[in-house]
């Protein structure tokens, strides 16, 4: 069979497998680099239908491929193709990406739900290009601390909402990987906090990096949330 027969099956087939259109031949010509006339390719689409690789579902329609047509295709004219091997790479590389950073997402969301719990205050934590979030609230909210001065616990809920501001806060201070801080009163820089304990660590993945930390009254157990703090840290992937 000839190149140019060839060359224009495999156009045929690869463009039925994109549009699902029966693939006329002024369609062919106008979408593909085909120096020849309209004519041509009708002549070539008449070989090709000659030997079973094409057909004709309807009358006066454009062509399709033959089941003996895809099997020609496949084991004639499928070859590793370096730019539809480097736009499948590209993609499935972004997409693994994209997937690893969403299961560390969703394993710091674990690892705040355990801290939120074993501490009995806030579990935070700051995604660098992302957002910051928060569990264990209504932890910090059942203090005596702030059920005595509720202007002070609105003050913690405005804070966190806030979101934004507190993600300025946690990268003003310029921790290094691993570092971890505690803050006190007013060392938290923000009067919205003034009268909590902040205990704050910079961490960093494969996948994602940020900060991680317990927020709640200074009435805390400093060592243990610490402690905790540095171990929570650990399993997230």
């Amino acid at each position: 069979m000839k190149e140019r027969t060839l060359l224009i099956l495999q156009a045929l087939v690869e463009d039925f497998i994109e549009t699902a259109n029966p693939v006329a031949s002024q369609k062919l010509l106008e979408s593909r680099e085909f120096k020849v006339s309209s004519a041509t390719i009708r002549n070539e689409f008449a070989t090709l239908e000659e030997v079973g690789l094409i057909h004709s579902p309807h009358v006066s329609s454009g062509k399709v491929p033959t089941e003996d047509g895809y099997r020609f295709f496949v084991n004639e004219l499928l070859t590793d193709q370096p730019l539809e091997q480097n736009s499948l790479s590209t993609t499935f590389d972004k997409y693994i990406a994209d997937y690893k950073i969403q299961k560390s997402k969703e394993s710091l969301f674990d690892v705040l739900r355990l801290i939120a719990q074993l501490s009995g205050n806030v579990a935070f934590a700051s995604i660098d290009d992302d957002r910051t979030f928060y569990l264990g609230l209504s932890n910090v909210l059942r203090s005596p601390e702030f059920l005595t001065h509720p202007e002070k616990a609105a003050q913690i809920v405005e804070m966190l909402e806030g979101r934004e501001k507190f993600k300025q806060l946690l990268s003003g201070f310029n921790l290094k990987d691993g570092e971890v801080k505690i803050f006190i009163g007013e060392e938290n820089l923000l009067s919205e906090i003034s009268s909590c304990a902040m205990i704050l660590n910079k961490f960093s993945t494969h996948n994602i990096s940020g900060h991680m930390g317990i927020l709640g009254p200074m009435r805390m157990k400093y060592g243990y949330n610490k402690a905790l703090l540095q171990k929570a840290v650990e399993m997230v992937v």
